[in-house]
């Protein structure tokens, strides 16, 4: 069995192996077992079979190809294709913006780990997931666990956005050895929910029009009046601590000022140790930037239709969405 993963229009890495557990579906569903904790986990035939499941699978990996044109990058097995780590790494790259330095491709098993470890780091960083969230890992993705790299896959593909709405109510069934005493049981996964609401409501967010769409289409004359009046708040708020600004795109950049901000107008410390004073690496200012639009949903500040990483590279309307959205909260805090 020869699986072709191009990377560029001239290079094909062939990879071929015996095939131990399974012959394959259609070319997408080749599935390892998860053997974490005290348990083996292995996808049943039947849900290898069922057209839902060939379905949410085919409809991501034409994602992740379309995603990945300019790249040169062609998946053709989910499971065996993401198990290195070089395509999520091209993948989340392409979404995020991220920057990710180990590129070289990864041949022994160590160094696949190592390299999808700092790449699953980075999506998890950039999907803003907790620990308890998370179900995936290292080692299941390595293994090439279906479960795992669908759950990855639905995640980012919510997160990013999909043009086609994914199937809903996705469950698996799986085979669940308990390892002490060999007892099989089978329990049901649920790999997707209701997906035509997660599609409308994303399309919403992406449609949403809002005050700074208008200003910048049909009132640019304004934004310099709007632009100064949230200096002048700023400059107010950080004067307290002896900061400043005079380049809005580029003084919040980095996310210090913002959550210096934020600390200031709730009346709290931010320990020095959560954030970086002076990021010069783009994942330090993403993570001071991340850091603050947290603080901003726990003040109870409604999120601003805008990223991290939009702020980071400087976009305008962004840092003026962010700026605006601690105004409304905090201007009775400016005399």
């Amino acid at each position: 069995l020869t699986r072709c993963l191009y990377l560029e229009p001239v290079l094909c890495v062939d990879t071929t192996k015996e095939e131990t557990l399974r012959p394959l579906t259609s070319g997408i569903m080749e599935t390892g077992m998860d053997e974490s904790g005290d348990y083996k986990r292995q996808v049943s035939n039947e849900s290898l079979k069922d057209p839902q499941v060939q379905a949410l699978s085919q409809q991501l990996k034409e994602w992740i190809n379309d995603v990945l044109t300019d790249d040169h990058i062609v998946v053709k097995n989910l499971c065996e294709d993401l198990s290195d780590g070089q395509v999520l790494s091209a993948l989340i790259e392409k979404l995020a913006g991220a920057k990710i330095e180990h590129k070289e491709v990864a041949q022994s098993i160590a160094s696949q780990k190592a390299k999808l470890t700092e790449v699953l780091n980075q999506i998890n960083y950039h999907l803003q997931v907790v620990d308890d969230g998370i179900k995936w890992n290292v080692d299941n993705i390595h293994n090439k666990y279906l479960i795992s790299v669908l759950h990855l896959l639905v995640a980012l593909a919510r997160h990013y956005g999909i043009p086609r709405r994914l199937p809903s109510f996705v469950k698996i069934q799986v085979l669940q050895i308990t390892k002490a005493t060999q007892q099989t049981e089978t329990i049901t996964e649920q790999i997707t929910g209701d997906e035509e609401r997660e599609h409308y409501n994303f399309a919403a967010r992406q449609q949403e029009r809002d005050v700074f769409d208008t200003l910048f289409d049909s009132a640019p004359d304004k934004l310099n009046a709007v632009k100064g009046s949230l200096m002048a708040f700023a400059n107010k708020q950080l004067s307290q601590i002896n900061r400043g600004c005079s380049n809005i795109e580029e003084d919040f950049s980095n996310g210090v000022n913002l959550v210096v901000m934020m600390s200031l107008a709730e009346g709290y410390y931010v320990p020095m140790y959560s954030f970086s004073m002076e990021p010069e690496a783009y994942d330090h200012k993403l993570h001071n930037v991340t850091l603050a639009l947290n603080l901003m949903q726990e003040a109870g500040i409604p999120r601003p239709k805008c990223t991290a990483e939009s702020i980071v590279s400087r976009d305008l309307k962004s840092t003026l969405r962010v700026l605006y959205a601690i105004y409304s909260k905090y201007k009775h805090l400016v005399k």
